[in-house]
């Protein structure tokens, strides 16, 4: 049905597809073969318009053992473009570094992670319950309303700081804090979720007090803007405090909390918050409770040894890169473009093939039927094409000597994401030294520009005050 090279051209597809978070399905997969028939000029026994037998791509998968059928986790296109090999690389260079400049190689005592987790009192139960056959089964919400943020810090030697509970709106009227630590810090916000000013007595009344005496301390966070300020920077490097911020939508795979403590602490809290909840209370629990309960929860799940089990799971601590498998990354070439000295143009869904011709990718392509063009529609959206207008783009699967020249035409890549629409300079993409002179005067000047601003905008109102009373 197919020859040598063109089996191994749709395998190296395959694995390249996979490779960048667009996995080919098995119907996918009949359809490149159709195509590829196609443009080939043959004639095949098969039926042209169903695609090969499942028997067919079962000896096919048989063959390459390397590969296998499996329901794919979804993952979000931010957190796929961000997660490959090169922001992954840059990000443990520079933990090296600053590990090692710090002295802090054999100090897990002195590096940290912090990050926060919302309650809703949505999460979904993984608890059977006892119900009537035949009928269905509801569970009426945990919390009476709003939502409730839990930060968190851990240190690589396995210790937990106090936590920060912070409460939509305004904090419980009743008494919040019976059964619960006394050095739990409360706060509240209007959405539930931590700002600024929150993080800022977070750092002081907390993480100050309670990281110990030993300097200097390593303290590592995700890039979000609620834990960057002038303030908490200034603090920081007067404490002898080094922050780093990692690289944005990687915490899944670099962060502590994220790898492995905030997951089973939400697994443990819904039952303890249902098991201790008065059943003329049915079950639901006002906010005033949440602080014991939470509080219960941690008890239960996190230790000193899952602790330190999460610093290594992450690479953090023992500092190693080698925990993080590349076949969870996208290659490093997936967030570069192929020729960095071309111009990048704006081509909504348009496919630029080695031939040089355009085709919008919704149309039929030469070589390509109408059964693979509705499944491509669907699962590869191309936002933009880096191009040239005297110059054609060429396949990278050609360039890589993946596949021949003939099937460049069939086998196209999907969308690069260093190809997509122009995005602010401002936007973070890799890890950062928080606490570093660079950030510090950026903050400065933004507020400089801010009051400036604001000062300009004053000056028009009170001009077109005049003007009106004149």
């Amino acid at each position: 049905m197919l020859t040598d090279e063109e089996e191994t051209s749709l395998i190296n597809y395959v694995k390249y597809m996979a490779e960048r978070g667009f996995p080919l399905t098995r119907r996918m997969l009949k359809a490149f073969v159709i195509s590829i028939i196609e443009i080939a000029g043959r004639t095949t026994l098969f039926n042209m318009d169903k695609g090969p037998s499942d028997k067919w791509v079962n000896k096919l998968l048989n063959r390459h053992p390397e590969l296998s059928e499996k329901l794919p986790e979804q993952q979000d296109k931010a957190r796929r473009r961000m997660s490959n090999v090169t922001v992954v690389d840059q990000y443990f260079k520079l933990l090296v570094d600053t590990v090692d400049s710090l002295g802090l190689t054999n100090k897990p005592n002195q590096i940290f992670n912090c990050d926060e987790s919302g309650f809703s009192g949505k999460e979904k139960s993984k608890e059977k319950v006892l119900t009537l056959k035949g009928s269905h089964s509801y569970q009426q919400k945990v919390l009476v309303h709003g939502h409730i943020t839990v930060h968190m810090c851990i240190a690589a030697d396995g210790h937990v700081l106090p936590s920060f509970l912070i409460f939509d709106g305004c904090l419980p009227h009743r008494s919040f804090k019976d059964g619960v630590p006394d050095n739990w810090l409360y706060g509240s916000s209007e959405s539930g979720y931590m700002d600024t000013e929150l993080f800022e007595n977070w750092f002081d009344k907390v993480f100050i007090p309670f990281c110990g005496t030993r300097r200097p301390v390593l303290l590592i966070f995700d890039n979000h803007d609620s834990h960057i300020s002038i303030n908490l920077i200034e603090k920081a490097k007067a404490n002898n405090i080094h922050i780093i911020g990692l690289p944005p939508h990687t915490t899944h795979l670099l962060q502590p909390l994220d790898v492995a403590i905030f997951g089973p602490l939400k697994e443990k809290s819904e039952p303890i918050i249902s098991y201790l909840g008065k059943p003329e209370q049915v079950c639901h629990h006002r906010q005033s409770q949440v602080s014991a309960l939470l509080s219960t929860a941690i008890d239960q799940t996190i230790t000193l040894a899952w602790v330190k089990e999460s610093f290594r799971k992450s690479g953090m601590y023992p500092v190693d890169r080698s925990i993080i498998p590349n076949s969870q990354l996208a290659p490093a070439d997936f967030n570069k473009s192929e020729k960095t000295n071309k111009e990048t143009t704006d081509v909504d869904t348009t496919t630029i093939t080695s031939n040089g011709k355009l085709f919008i990718s919704f149309d039929l392509a030469p070589g390509i039927n109408n059964s693979l063009s509705l499944l491509w529609q669907h699962y590869l959206y191309v936002k933009e094409i880096e191009m040239s207008i005297n110059e054609p783009t060429e396949n990278p699967l050609v360039t890589k000597n993946l596949i021949p020249r003939s099937l460049a035409d069939v086998l196209l890549p999907p969308a690069n994401p260093s190809l997509a629409k122009k995005t602010s300079s401002k936007i973070i993409t890799e890890a950062r030294v928080i606490t570093g002179d660079e950030m510090l005067q950026k903050l400065q000047s933004k507020r400089d520009e801010a009051v400036k601003l604001a000062e300009e905008k004053k000056k028009e109102k009170q001009k077109e005050l005049k003007k009106g009373r004149s």
